[in-house]
């Protein structure tokens, strides 16, 4: 099993979303995040992959876990088994992030209106799920 990191960017009720540029699910909204490397903590990979992907540092300490979620992701006709955790970071300030390595770009949508029909993983959905149901969380900073 491989364990990935997705990031929940919120700014005022808003959800950074990324579309992803390769295959799997081409031209599908994702998180930002990926696979964890040997030897990193799933908050180090994230801050990673937000830097590579997007071009962005965040500071791992801000990040809040938020849950998991199993999932599978097939790659060059390999199925991967996957444990997915997602980090909600509250940002002080809307970004426009650069578009990188596997992005081909990015979106910023309302948590009430999130296109789950649109998004690439059932695990990234199952989160989303979550979140829209959330009242703890202070999506409106």
């Amino acid at each position: 099993m491989a364990s990935t990191a997705g990031a929940l960017l919120i700014y005022k009720g808003e959800l950074l979303l990324v579309e992803r540029a390769i295959d799997p699910k081409k031209g599908y909204w994702d998180l930002p995040g990926g696979f964890i490397e040997y030897g990193e903590s799933l908050e180090q990979g994230l801050q990673r992959e937000l830097n590579e992907e997007l071009g962005l540092e965040l500071a791992t300490e801000k990040f809040s876990y938020f849950g998991s979620f199993a999932n599978q992701y097939t790659y060059n006709q390999v199925l991967y088994h996957t444990c997915d955790s997602f980090f909600v970071y509250l940002l002080d300030s809307k970004i426009s992030p650069q578009a990188r390595d596997d992005v081909a770009g990015w979106q910023w949508h309302n948590l009430k209106n999130l296109p789950l029909d649109k998004i690439a993983f059932t695990s990234v959905k199952q989160g989303l799920k979550k979140l829209s149901q959330q009242t703890i969380i202070p999506i409106y900073k």
